[in-house]
Formats: C-alpha cells, sequence, structure tokens
C-alpha cells in the first residue's frame, strides 16, 4: 500500500507543466494518553493498574503540490510523503515499543496568508510489539502479534514561517491492530498533542490555479474478488478448573460487485451486493482423543450474503471507500456472533484504468474489526446514461 500511494500520482489528464515538486523534510514529538478500550489496558493486566502515558516521535519526508495537476487544485494543494515513527509506552514491559513505517497525506481545509487548517491521515505496518498467545497468563493481551497495522488521523493548524519553515501543532488519533489476523486482537488506540517543525528545500512552491473544468458525469460496474484469513481463539476448562487456549485459522473468500455513479471530481455513489465464503463463521470444535479439533461442516452453512450502499472519496486513481452493509442471508448456526449489519472501510487504486487493487477492513458494531480483504478486480465504466440517451 505504500507503494500504491507513492504511485496515485503518476497519472492525471489536467497537467499544465512538468516538473519536480518541493520537497522537506520534518519531524514532530507528541505526548498523549493510551484510550482505555478494553480491560487490559483499564487495569487487568500484570501491573494491576490502568496504562496511561505515552511518546512518539516521527521523521518525515515531504512532497509538496502545487496544483500542477488538477486533483491537487480540488484538495487544496496537499502535501505528502513517508514518515517513520517511534512509540515508547511509560513503564511497560508486556507490549511493547512500536516502529512504524507510513505514508501520509495533509490536506488544507482553510487557507490563509500566514497558515492553513489541514486534516492528516497515515497508514503503514508497525513492528515491535511482544507476542503473546490467546489467553496467556490468564490475561487479555490487546495484541497477539510482532507485526500489525498503523494508522493515524488528526486535525492540525501550520504556520508559515518564512519561504522554508513550516511550524505544525495538532492532535492525532493512532490505532494500531492486525485484524484478527493473529489472536488476540484487541488494538491499542492512543490520543495526543503534536508539535511538528518541517524544513522545505528551496523554498515553499508557488500554488497555481486554473478553472475546474465541468465534470462529465461517470458510470462505473465493478467486480471484486477478496481473499481473507481470519483466526479464531476458543477456551477449555479441565476437570481441574484450568483454562487452555486453541486458536485456528479460517479462510475467507469474498466476491462482490457494484454500480457507482461518480457525480463530480471528487465523490462516487453506488451500491452492490457480497457474497462470501467465510469458515470462521460459527466455528467451533470437538475435542477428540484430548485435542482440540474442528467441528466438520457443511461448506453451504459457510454462504454469507449482504447488500450495501457505497461512498468514495476519489483522488485522481486512489478512491477512499466506506460500505455499511447488511446480510440478507446468512444460515442460522448454533455460536452465531456475527450481527446482521456490517461496515468496510478501506482503499483502492485504478491500474491501467480498468485493473483494481485494494485493502479494507471489514468491521461489525462500527468498533471490531473483523477481518482484512485483499482486494483485486476489474472494472467497466462509460459515461452515456440510458436513462434519458444522454
Amino acid at each position: 500500500m505504500l507503494t500504491v500511494s507513492a504511485t496515485m500520482y503518476a497519472g492525471d489528464s489536467t497537467l499544465v507543466t512538468r516538473q519536480r515538486y518541493r520537497k522537506g523534510i520534518g519531524a514532530y514529538y507528541q505526548m498523549g494518553s493510551i484510550i482505555r478500550t478494553h480491560p487490559y489496558v483499564k487495569g487487568d493486566n500484570p501491573y494491576q493498574k490502568p496504562y496511561g502515558l505515552y511518546q512518539a516521535v516521527s521523521a518525515k519526508y515531504y512532497i509538496h503540490t502545487d496544483g500542477s495537476k488538477m486533483w491537487q487544485q480540488l484538495y487544496g494543494f496537499p502535501a505528502w510523503g513517508f514518515g517513520i515513527y517511534k512509540g515508547f509506552i511509560a513503564h511497560d514491559d508486556y507490549l511493547g515499543d512500536p516502529f512504524a513505517v507510513y505514508s501520509f497525506i495533509n490536506f488544507p481545509l482553510k487557507r490563509w496568508k500566514i497558515g492553513f487548517l489541514g486534516f492528516e491521515s497515515g497508514f503503514g505496518v508497525s513492528f515491535n510489539w511482544k507476542s503473546h498467545d490467546f489467553a496467556e497468563d490468564h490475561y487479555q493481551y490487546p495484541i497477539g502479534s510482532y507485526t500489525t497495522v498503523f494508522f493515524d488521523a488528526g486535525f492540525n493548524a501550520t504556520f508559515l514561517l518564512g519561504k522554508h519553515f513550516n511550524l505544525t501543532a495538532g492532535v492525532s488519533y493512532t490505532h494500531f491492530s492486525n485484524g484478527a489476523v493473529k489472536l488476540p486482537n484487541l488494538g491499542i488506540n492512543m490520543f495526543a498533542p503534536r508539535l511538528e517543525l518541517e524544513y522545505i528545500f528551496g523554498g515553499r512552491p508557488e500554488l497555481r490555479k486554473t478553472a475546474t473544468p465541468k465534470y462529465e458525469k461517470e458510470w462505473e460496474w465493478i467486480i471484486l474478488v477478496a481473499p481473507s484469513m481470519k483466526q479464531v481463539g476458543f477456551a477449555y476448562v479441565n476437570q481441574r478448573s484450568d483454562t487452555t487456549g486453541k486458536t485456528f485459522n479460517y479462510p475467507i473468500v469474498s466476491l462482490s460487485t457494484s454500480f457507482n455513479r461518480q457525480i463530480s471530481h471528487k465523490v462516487k455513489f453506488g451500491g452492490g451486493i457480497d457474497i462470501s465464503y467465510n469458515e470462521a463463521y460459527a466455528a467451533d470444535t470437538v475435542i477428540v482423543n484430548g485435542v482440540p479439533e474442528k467441528v466438520p461442516f457443511n461448506p453451504g452453512d459457510k454462504i454469507l450474503i449482504g447488500i450495501f450502499p457505497s461512498f468514495e472519496l476519489v483522488l485522481n486513481k486512489l478512491s477512499f471507500i466506506a460500505q455499511p452493509g447488511y446480510y440478507i442471508y446468512k444460515k442460522k448456526a448454533e455460536g452465531d456472533d456475527v450481527p446482521v449489519t456490517y461496515q468496510r472501510v478501506g482503499i483502492k487504486y485504478v491500474l491501467w484504468d480498468r485493473m483494481i487493487l485494494g485493502v479494507n477492513i471489514r468491521a461489525f458494531n462500527f468498533s471490531k474489526a473483523d477481518f482484512i480483504e485483499w482486494n483485486i478486480g476489474y472494472r467497466i465504466h462509460w459515461q452515456k446514461s440510458y436513462r434519458k440517451g444522454k
């Protein structure tokens, strides 16, 4: 996905002239608090006290857009780039101190002569977590893997200091989780103010402004295949009342199709249908010769069908998607803990104007990640409206 972010700006039919973008380097420091979202960080841990303070530093490489491509003007001349992140959790020997690499983009929302208000979002991969097993030491550790997804988002105010320096103050929310690829997966959430200083090589760019061309509304038909994997944990109590845990991996494959209508340079609406084969749905185990094993099942019982409306925020060839869904079919089964509604958020990239690559998080209850979907697909698009022959 870092490669996708690096190439999303390559093509644009509204290119004015070809030139090098201004680059910059920067660093930020933040100190804040771990958000107490589950029992472990609230105090049910080896320390028997809540988690609180954490600190983080990050070094960033900026690429400043100047409006030479129309999408840059539409989004207020954003800056994008790459960063490395190091977090420090105070007084901790059980979670680890995360290190992350990520890509980011900062959208100016309102500009003045002295600076601008903006929204920044970053996405990447983090490392250096201490791995834990399911039900280890009778604590619900929040992260079971050495590697997780890194997500960061927040609002900021940037002050222009001469031609070369930007001083930015803001607040951000940071999230780490692995999408149930490995249990446990309660995740870690952090909130903190941030102070950042950037130096722009060669001085800040001159921003170009041209008339926005009229957008010719477009239809789109998409077919996607999304392979996934989910780990499910089971707890067992023996005759001595001792509790042990066992995890199993289950494959998931989803086929989805949707029709979309792009109504402006930025916005696309639509809807579609999902058909998923989900072996993790209502999964159970049986003890055979003292060893837990997966319960045999009928593959037809693992089919789930859902429908969804779709919203996309379009940035050239990259789109941010949000799709709240509703299961219209899933066979009733003992152990069914999947709500009738689900949510999908993610990004997709259009390659060669036809192929689609993307990654989504399938969630439920608007708060808990169910699994990660890796998408590959194909699109057909056209401008003619058959409703009125236009």
